[in-house]
C-alpha cells in the first residue's frame, strides 16, 4: 500500500539511508497523499528529538519496551534481544549507532500509532476509500491544514469536510466538495480552474484567497474574497457572479425568505421571488479597533465577531468550544454582541458576554444553558 511505502521510505531518509531514486518516489507519494503531512511532520519532530544523556541505558529499555509492543501488534524486528535482556546485534561495531537507528524504527511506527489515536482524540479524520475519494473532516472544536496534491493549501474549520478524487485531482480540473466552512489559498493554474461545490452554490477559481462557509442547517451560505477574483454559481439560477477582492456574497438557505436586511456595506442586493434563492454581494466585515477581518480571524485561531447576535454568536461558540449552547429566553437571542477570543475558555468568554448583556448561564458536562 502507498502509505505503508511512505513510512518506509519516511524512515530510510530521516537516517540518511535513502537513494536518490527513493526520495523522488517519497516525494510523488506525498503529493498523492496530502492528508498525511501533518502525521509526517510530526514523526520528523519526534525523530529530530534529543536523546537522554546516559544514551545507552536509555536506548536499551526503550528498544526491549517497543519491541514488546510491536510483537503484540504482529510486527516483529529482524534483530532480537538475548534471553540474558542484552540486545542482540550481528556486529558489536558501532552498536550505538545500530541501537538508535533500531529504535527509530520502533518509535517510528509507534509515532504513527499516536499520531493516528492524537487524530481521533482531536476529531480530526483522514479516509480514503476504495473510489480514491480522499476525506478530511473536523469535529466540534477542532480545526486544521492540508496541502492538496496541486500545493492548494485548505484552513479547515470545526465540523467541517473536505471531500476530493485523489486519483483524478489535478489531471483535467481541480474540484473538492465542503460541508461546514474553509479557507482556501489556491495556486494559481488558468488551464486547470478551481471548483468547490458546496450544497447551495459552485465557486470557480484559478488562484487566490479566499473563505467559504457553508454548514448544513444554517441561514445562509457565504464566501469571502480575500484578494483575486472568484466565479459564484448559485444553483438553481442562471446567472454566475463575479466577486471582486474584499467583497462577500452571502445567501439565503431557505428559498421562502422573503427579504435579507440591507447591511449598512451593502453594494448589491438581489431578491426576487420565493422559487428563487436570495444572495445579498456585501463588503467585508472589519473588527472596529484594529481593523481585522471578521470572517477569515478563525484561520489565525481567533473567534471574532462584530454586531452579530448572541444567537448566532452562539453558533459559532459551540463549534469553537465543542460544546452546546441553549437560549432559553428568546429576547436574549436578539442581543448584539461585538468581541474577539482567543485563548480564553468557555468559562471566560462567557463572563466576558456578561459584562455587555445580562444572563445566567449552567452548564451540565459539555451542555450550557443560558437564560434570563
Amino acid at each position: 500500500m502507498d502509505r505503508d511505502r511512505i513510512w518506509t521510505l519516511m524512515s530510510r531518509k530521516l537516517s540518511g539511508e535513502a537513494t536518490t531514486a527513493e526520495l523522488s518516489e517519497l516525494d510523488e507519494l506525498q503529493k498523492m497523499h496530502p492528508e498525511l503531512d501533518l502525521p509526517a511532520q510530526m514523526v520528523k519532530e519526534f525523530w529530530n528529538l534529543p536523546t537522554e544523556t546516559d544514551e545507552e541505558e536509555f536506548l536499551e529499555a526503550t528498544f526491549h519496551l517497543h519491541s514488546k509492543m510491536l510483537n503484540k501488534k504482529g510486527y516483529y524486528l529482524n534483530n532480537s534481544v538475548s534471553e540474558t535482556g542484552s540486545l542482540s546485534l550481528e556486529n558489536q561495531q558501532n552498536t550505538p549507532r545500530k541501537r538508535r537507528l533500531l529504535f527509530l524504527a520502533a518509535t517510528s511506527f509507534l509515532l504513527l500509532v499516536c499520531v493516528v489515536f492524537y487524530f481521533n482524540k482531536q476529531g480530526i479524520t483522514t479516509t480514503s476509500n476504495k473510489i480514491a475519494k480522499s476525506e478530511v473532516s473536523t469535529k466540534k472544536g477542532s480545526r486544521t491544514k492540508v496541502q492538496l496534491p496541486d500545493g492548494t493549501t485548505v484552513w479547515l474549520n470545526s465540523s467541517s469536510k473536505l471531500t476530493y478524487d485523489n486519483q483524478n485531482f489535478g489531471k483535467v480540473i481541480r474540484e473538492v466538495s465542503l460541508s461546514g466552512e474553509a479557507y482556501f489559498d489556491v495556486v494559481k493554474n488558468k488551464t486547470k480552474p478551481f471548483i468547490i461545490h458546496t450544497a447551495k452554490m459552485d465557486v470557480k477559481v484559478l488562484g487566490t484567497v479566499f473563505n467559504v462557509k457553508c454548514y448544513p442547517g444554517e441561514k445562509t451560505t457565504e464566501t469571502s474574497l480575500i484578494h483575486g477574483s472568484v466565479e459564484v454559481s448559485v444553483k438553481n439560477r442562471q446567472e454566475k457572479i463575479m466577486m471582486k477582492p474584499n467583497e462577500k456574497l452571502i445567501l439565503q438557505n431557505e428559498a421562502s425568505i422573503a427579504a435579507v436586511k440591507t447591511a449598512a456595506t451593502n453594494i448589491k442586493k438581489n431578491a426576487l421571488n420565493n422559487n428563487n434563492p436570495i444572495f445579498e454581494l456585501s463588503h467585508l466585515t472589519l473588527y472596529p479597533t484594529n481593523n481585522e477581518i471578521v470572517e477569515t480571524g478563525w484561520v489565525e485561531n481567533k473567534l471574532v465577531f462584530t454586531n452579530e447576535s448572541l444567537e448566532d454568536v452562539a453558533l459559532k461558540m459551540q463549534r469553537w468550544y465543542g460544546v452546546t449552547i441553549i437560549i432559553k429566553y428568546d429576547r436574549l437571542k436578539k442581543e448584539l454582541l461585538t468581541g474577539i477570543f482567543e485563548k480564553e475558555t468557555i468559562e471566560q468568554a462567557l463572563k466576558a458576554l456578561q459584562y455587555t448583556t445580562r444572563f445566567n448561564y449552567q452548564t451540565k458536562n459539555d451542555t450550557i444553558t443560558i437564560s434570563k
